[in-house]
């Protein structure tokens, strides 16, 4: 299916003109002062979900109404019932919002922030855009077809994407490498604070053996004391990673942040098992050593 893309500039919100050095969101400002792309379109896309408001009915062709994706509204301030003037090749046209919707952008379908219905474009300029899966090793289709119709612009997403591909591993690798880092420090400061506890440990230990203890119980006080050190590093760690995660798609990426359970799962699981397993083999001899060659060094 091919969709028309009319290029206009949005000039004024509710009557007031509108300023980009007046609004305070960066990406607010950017929309301001760059052409928007305008389609119309008789039904949402199936990867379309109406938010707020009602879709336009076959009789409301041909009216200056407006559907937004829901992130453009919130950043630009604009809500149902509001009016927004563009300038259509210095033509003003003034469209009321009627309807917020969701886009699913991952889906790579072709999808417009602002859409409107059939019968109100069609007297301005327009470009038609598509998109289409093409099979590997069909490359030199693209060459054809723009051979045969020179005023075509072709896009290969893929090369883009694999780009993007190759800078991600990199970005990931680098990752692990400090996480493994990481990782290692922090067992090597765990084993030196248990070694600098150590005499302590054996005296407590030989202490309780002497009143009764034994073995196993020792080794389970061991084995808890550091499971719940454990629990409470991935507590802590899974919190930081949210947190951090919320920042980076909310606030630097423009991303709608999805918290995942899994890596609650994996921190405390991780942390009670990285960390007990840990400090049980560092304070082994706590429950190996005789209490009575402890208490006679003693």
């Amino acid at each position: 299916r091919l969709y028309s893309m009319t290029r206009a500039r949005l000039t004024a919100i509710n009557g007031q003109p509108l300023d980009p050095e007046s609004l305070k969101n960066e990406r607010a400002r950017r929309l301001a002062t760059r052409e928007q792309n305008l389609s119309s379109a008789e039904k949402p896309q199936t990867d379309n979900r109406i938010l707020a408001g009602e879709w336009w009915k076959e009789s409301d062709h041909g009216k200056p109404l407006m559907s937004l994706e829901d992130g453009i509204a919130e950043t630009l301030g604009v809500k149902l019932g509001d009016r927004l003037e563009f300038s259509i090749v210095g033509e003003p046209v003034t469209f009321t919002v009627t309807s917020l919707r969701s886009v699913d952008w991952d889906s790579f379908q072709v999808n417009f922030f602002m859409v409107v219905p059939p019968g109100v474009l069609e007297d301005y300029p327009a470009n038609y855009v598509t998109s289409f899966y093409l099979a590997p090793g069909h490359n030199p289709l693209l060459g054809q077809l723009v051979r045969q119709f020179p005023n075509l612009t072709v896009l290969d997403i893929s090369a883009l994407m694999q780009k993007v591909r190759a800078i991600m591993d990199r970005v990931t690798l680098a990752v692990e490498f400090v996480f493994i880092f990481t990782l290692v420090a922090g067992l090597v400061v765990l084993w030196s604070a248990i070694q600098s506890t150590q005499d302590e440990r054996l005296f407590e230990g030989a202490i309780l053996r002497t009143l009764g203890a034994t073995r196993w119980q020792l080794f389970l006080g061991v084995a808890a004391e550091f499971v719940t050190l454990g629990l409470l590093a991935g507590v802590l760690a899974a919190l930081s990673a949210s947190v951090i995660g919320y920042v980076l798609a909310e606030q630097i990426f423009n991303l709608p942040y999805r918290p995942g359970f899994g890596i609650w799962i994996v921190g405390l699981l991780g942390g009670a098992l990285g960390v007990g397993i840990t400090g049980t083999l560092g304070a082994r001899s706590v429950v190996t050593r005789p209490p009575l060659y402890t208490l006679r060094r003693t």
